[in-house]
């Protein structure tokens, strides 16, 4: 069973002088498009909401509540972090049972995208945001609030080749519709001086 790291609520919860924070790959326009189908596929068969197509990522490093003054710091990171890019291909359902989630992932090991992973925590380190425990599992959420249906029966659609080419800083505020997500900062992937 896979599950999601919880974090105290103080990590979690934004106030005025603090934001929500995560670092993640942005997927562009033709990915959203491939991602409905598979959403809608899984909807069908574990119910729960659709996520929205602006809010599809796969997180990199997640923050929690941040003071809003250290953004500038953090940004700056983005565009300094070495950031090879390359490809994710999502072929598999997966889930993480506590919160719900059903997700889209890739089924084998990326060399680079670890590597990108390991680079931005520890620069994330230099700058007092210890690496959590947690193994990366590379994914994209599709479902919140899902039943418990076994997945292992249901067909994947067709892949989807993501030629990651985006990474971002984000901040997260919660809405009644879902949290709404701000791109901070951004860097593309696989070019010099980032």
């Amino acid at each position: 069973m896979n599950t999601l790291p919880t974090r105290p609520a103080a990590q979690r919860l934004a106030t005025p002088q603090t934001r929500r924070l995560f670092f993640a790959l942005w997927p562009d326009a033709d990915i959203v498009a491939a991602l409905g189908p598979w959403a809608r596929h899984v909807h069908d068969a574990c119910g729960g909401r659709i996520m929205r197509p602006d809010t599809l990522h796969l997180t990199l490093a997640f923050l929690g509540s941040v003071d809003a003054q250290r953004i500038p710091e953090l940004a700056e990171l983005v565009r300094t972090c070495p950031a090879p890019g390359g490809t994710v291909t999502l072929d598999r359902f997966g889930r993480f049972r506590g919160l719900r989630i059903v997700w889209a992932g890739p089924s084998a090991t990326l060399p680079w995208l670890d590597t990108l992973h390991r680079t931005l925590w520890q620069g994330l380190a230099r700058h007092g945001f210890p690496a959590p425990d947690e193994t990366f599992r590379p994914h994209v959420s599709l479902l919140r609030k899902a039943d418990t249906t076994d997945l292992g029966p249901l067909p994947t659609p067709c892949p989807i080749v993501w030629h990651a080419r985006r990474l971002v800083l984000v901040a997260s505020t919660p809405r009644e519709t879902g949290s709404y997500y701000e791109v901070l900062a951004e860097a593309r992937l696989g070019q010099k001086g980032l």
